[in-house]
């Protein structure tokens, strides 16, 4: 650990957590030692305060260490002159955007087996942070990566050993300790799963709702004793919220068979219409389940209802009632219970997605009346749904929205989850509503970066947009740009 992580661990863990601060070293050390007999807390400041006055001072810089070894041959050809001009032109912006941009530039120069120009490295190295930075580790070559070992700033993140991820999980900040969770559920979810447990009943509720969620990647029948400690929390609604949101998704646990039994008693069907039965209330296990008083501006019967469906496949209603989706969706917007049904439905997507279901429910939201289901919250049932289908039948989805054969959901939105490249069809579909209208086709980059090769053929030799779109001049200039860049990508990269 370096002098400033100790002084950083000491001042975020709390002096009352602290361990002893024997590594410290330099002025700031024989500050804090001048001060032996006052409170931690004093000699902290003190200490933090002259190394803060030291660094202002300046310091010798840093000499390579003699056993460096030479940079061994490289072994990948340097980026064409072309890629390294849009490269420096990237690398002198400040903005997000750009960030996601030079993440793209970086994968296809990895596909490509391409390296960055040497007089590029330090750039690179001081503006990748992040996930930016493990974009950047393929494409840095022999002399990037050894240039990358001389600037502690520069350095890839690792993986904590076992050893040291223990350390962090008990002592670490909050967000360290979050980061070994993460890093240990995909090494070794049992171990894992064991740090949450054995500290349960010493954190925060925040954080164990937090902690919690971080089964989500790697969820298995297993964590079920470790969610069930969250289902039962008394003491935290949101902790109970993210253990249930998971048991939901382990078809076999106790928790989603008890409500897929009790959802079967609730939602009926005669044949030929479908009717919602609640009970006038639940029993004492329900309502740990979820089935509790509603919050603020939801009803009952809505909150109980959502509550039910949200933890039952879809498919398993088209069992039940011997119906197809389309018969059952239909007779729901019957009822008077539509908008509860409607939200339940599409959350339980995250269980199993369904495209005869999508299809339905879709049909259906686009036809109420507003009085029967506003357009927002329509919107936000057919982006839950969306979000959950296949990238065939996104791509498929979002080409009907553009041809306006499909209104759910909004085809901006749509698009930006619709994975690249896309197909001609769609591209070129997309390059029509551009000119038609701008403002709903979604952010510029992902989708010029989402165009096939020959699509953005057809959009550099675009005709110039017509007068009725002259306001959006910029927009235009900025997608020839992007255009441009993305045409000098693929014709220097591509074999």
């Amino acid at each position: 650990m370096s002098d400033a992580d100790v002084l950083t661990h000491l001042a975020s863990l709390g002096t009352s957590r602290a361990p002893q601060a024997d590594p410290l070293d330099g002025p700031e050390a024989a500050a804090f030692r001048a001060l032996e007999g006052q409170s931690l807390e004093k000699r902290l400041l003190l200490a933090a305060g002259v190394r803060a006055i030291t660094r202002a001072a300046g310091q010798l810089a840093a000499r390579p260490e003699a056993t460096e070894p030479p940079v061994p041959p490289e072994t990948l050809e340097v980026c064409p002159p072309r890629v390294s001009a849009l490269l420096r032109e990237l690398l002198g912006g400040g903005d997000p955007e750009r960030d996601e941009l030079l993440a793209e530039v970086f994968k296809r120069l990895a596909r490509a087996r391409r390296r960055l120009p040497p007089e590029l490295l330090v750039s690179a190295l001081n503006r990748s942070k992040g996930p930016l930075r493990a974009s950047l580790e393929p494409v840095l070559g022999e002399r990037g990566r050894w240039l990358s070992r001389l600037g502690p700033a520069w350095r890839p993140s690792t993986p904590l050993e076992v050893t040291e991820a223990e350390r962090v999980w008990a002592e670490g900040t909050f967000d360290a300790r979050r980061t070994a969770l993460e890093d240990m559920r995909r090494l070794d979810p049992a171990r894992a799963r064991q740090w949450v447990m054995d500290t349960w009943t010493q954190e925060k509720a925040e954080h164990r709702a937090r902690f919690l969620a971080c089964f989500d990647p790697t969820l298995s029948p297993e964590d079920e004793p470790a969610l069930e400690l969250g289902r039962q929390d008394h003491r935290a609604p949101t902790v109970r919220e993210v253990a249930r949101h998971l048991l939901a998704r382990l078809p076999g646990s106790a928790f989603a068979l008890r409500m897929r039994e009790r959802a079967r008693t609730v939602l009926l069907w005669n044949g030929t219409t479908l009717s919602v039965r609640l009970p006038a209330a639940w029993d004492a296990e329900a309502e740990k389940d979820g089935l509790d008083k509603p919050p603020s501006g939801v009803g009952q019967s809505e909150h109980w209802l959502t509550r039910l469906l949200e933890c039952v496949p879809l498919p398993e209603w088209e069992r039940v009632f011997q119906a197809p989706p389309q018969r059952i969706a239909t007779e729901a917007a019957q009822t008077d219970d539509f908008a509860a049904l409607s939200e339940g439905w599409a959350h339980a997507f995250r269980l199993e997605p369904s495209l005869a279901w999508a299809s339905a429910l879709l049909d259906v939201w686009s036809a109420q009346p507003a009085h029967r289901l506003t357009a927002t919250r329509a919107q936000s049932l057919a982006l839950t749904v969306f979000e959950q289908l296949p990238a065939s039948e996104r791509t498929a989805h979002s080409l009907r929205l553009l041809r306006g054969t499909a209104t759910l959901p909004w085809r901006e939105q749509a698009l930006a989850l619709t994975p690249a490249p896309w197909p001609r069809e769609l591209g070129m579909a997309w390059l029509n509503a551009l000119y038609d209208n701008p403002n709903t086709v979604g952010p510029l980059w992902r989708a010029v970066r989402a165009l096939p090769p020959e699509c953005l053929l057809a959009a550099a030799n675009a005709p110039p947009p017509p007068l009725r779109l002259s306001a959006y001049r910029s927009v235009f200039e900025r997608f020839q740009r992007l255009v441009t860049l993305f045409r000098i990508l693929h014709e220097e990269l591509n074999p």
